[in-house]
């Protein structure tokens, strides 16, 4: 991720408050054949643009919000997180007549199918009819007066009724008359003309083949499309968004590119249109090429998708993602300090946090079944591994057999497990305490005894599980099939030969 100077863009379109509920499946209604969604967490933010604005202020940009939220609850909670943010709320109008737009989510897991996190229901509240006249001029106002300090614009439009053509082309004209770029995320509609004179459009699929009429089958549909909508609409460039298929970049001067999509996982696609639109937008204003731009926000897109709900995507992310990778594997081994943060990303996102210890000091297949039957009651493993010093104090003298770093290295080589975390303490309380997991798992051994962070993870809400042996499989066991005893070597000794001094002579 290039170092970008603090610019001030202002971020035009409907700023929603995104309401998540998590929680548990654990039984069908007897009501009605419908899931039961235990909620154990409740969770608040903006959406849409004002996703827009969030993932900005993440990537040291100065966003400005031209929008409107209604005179209720649920604005006055829009424009304190904003407030909180440092998001610039002097043209986001409060409109009486309006309720404010929420979509609340509502996401469980089945616990009884070992199913990871997915979204169960959405409920959206919200009046999508044109603003009024009187507030439209209000806000071509505004727009006016925020052009002279922006340095560039973001459109955000999910067709809502604030955007009208009046707005829009007092924006897409301002900015023009300014030198000011414009980037918009367009809506579903027939008609893109109401957008003709912005520097740039980032449609997905669906939307370009409703407003251009042809079916983006191939590359070369792809490019008859992209090459349209910049020549009928005087784009300097349109990035069409292809899902599975990546992206398809063309510029006014004839020049196109395919950006494919990395091959990753797909949680939820929710935020990934805001995430292109941020970081394409942000770094074409900044200067970068189209090409560059699109390719990191390709990345970018790429990361969200991995996770549940509107997740921000920091410049953090990014430097991560492009950093080369020689052994993949590797990056799940974090420190102490790390493991609180990257688990927090993890609980964001709706997962599900399992953890287990243990020397793991000879791998078998022992601790492959402990491992399986961890990795099951949840969606994130994060294994706590003791340091030589540990497993000394723990085993005596002779281990660990094997050091630290190779002990790690074979742990995170495994599927199964997500992250690594090597801790020097003799007892697992104070990692426990800092991965703060919903399930702690140890073998059924420790049935009846009391367990390390045990007290810590029942007092949140979380539970112990106790993960059945492989009889006869252990390291102590292991070890002394390959260390021969005292007498086992003097057995295997060679026979001494006797050799006679030489005759005199």
């Amino acid at each position: 991720m290039p170092e970008l100077k603090p610019l001030n863009i202002l971020v035009a379109g409907e700023v929603i408050l995104d309401r998540y509920l998590w929680g548990d499946v654990e039984r069908i209604s007897p009501e009605a054949p419908i899931p039961v969604l235990r909620v154990n967490r409740r969770e608040e933010k903006p959406g849409n643009a004002g996703f827009v604005m969030a993932s900005l202020r993440a990537l040291g940009a100065r966003p400005g919000a031209l929008s409107v939220v209604g005179a209720d609850r649920n604005g006055a909670m829009l424009r304190e997180i904003f407030h909180d943010l440092g998001v610039e709320t002097r043209a986001l109008a409060v409109d009486p007549d309006r309720p404010t737009i929420v979509k609340e989510r509502m996401l469980g897991s089945v616990q009884s199918a070992n199913r990871a996190t997915q979204q169960l229901l959405r409920v959206d509240e919200e009046d999508s009819s044109p603003i009024s006249a009187a507030r439209e001029r209000a806000l071509i106002a505004s727009a006016k007066s925020e052009l002279k300090r922006a340095d560039g614009v973001l459109v955000s439009d999910i067709n809502k009724g604030l955007l009208t053509p009046a707005l829009l082309r007092a924006i897409i004209d301002g900015a023009a008359r300014r030198c000011v770029p414009v980037i918009v995320d367009p809506r579903l509609t027939d008609d893109f003309s109401i957008y003709r004179g912005a520097t740039a459009l980032t449609p997905n699929r669906y939307e370009t083949e409703r407003a251009t009429g042809i079916r983006l089958k191939d590359r070369s549909a792809w490019r008859a499309a992209a090459e349209k909508l910049v020549r009928e609409l005087h784009l300097r460039a349109c990035l069409i968004t292809l899902d599975r298929d990546g992206m398809y970049l063309a510029e006014r001067d004839g020049a196109d590119a395919y950006i494919p999509t990395t091959p990753r996982d797909v949680y939820d696609v929710t935020g990934a249109g805001d995430v292109v639109l941020t970081v394409f937008g942000l770094l074409a204003i900044a200067g970068l090429s189209f090409p560059s731009a699109a390719a990191l926000a390709n990345l970018a897109a790429g990361i969200e998708v991995g996770r549940i709900g509107a997740e921000i995507v920091t410049g953090e992310d990014l430097a991560a993602a492009l950093q080369p990778v020689h052994n993949g594997y590797e990056k799940k081994i974090v420190s102490a300090e790390e493991i609180a943060a990257a688990l927090a990303r993890e609980r964001r996102a709706g997962r599900k946090i399992v953890f287990t210890n243990g020397c793991f000091d000879l791998l078998h297949a022992g601790h492959l079944q402990i491992l399986n039957f961890a990795r099951a009651q949840g969606d994130v493993l994060v294994v706590g591994l003791n340091s030589d010093r540990g497993v000394r104090a723990l085993k005596g003298a002779g281990r660990p057999v094997q050091p630290a770093a190779d002990r790690a290295r074979l742990l995170a080589a495994l599927e199964m497990v997500n992250y690594v975390v090597v801790f020097d303490e003799t007892r697992a309380e104070k990692i426990i305490r800092a991965a703060r997991p919903d399930v702690l798992v140890k073998g059924e051994d420790y049935a009846g005894q009391k367990i390390d962070g045990q007290d810590f993870v029942e007092r949140c809400g979380g539970r112990v599980a106790l993960a059945p042996l492989l009889e006869g499989h252990s390291t102590t066991a292991t070890l002394g099939r390959i260390r021969p005893t005292a007498g086992d070597a003097q057995s295997r000794r060679p026979a001494s030969r006797r050799i006679d001094p030489a005759p005199q002579g």
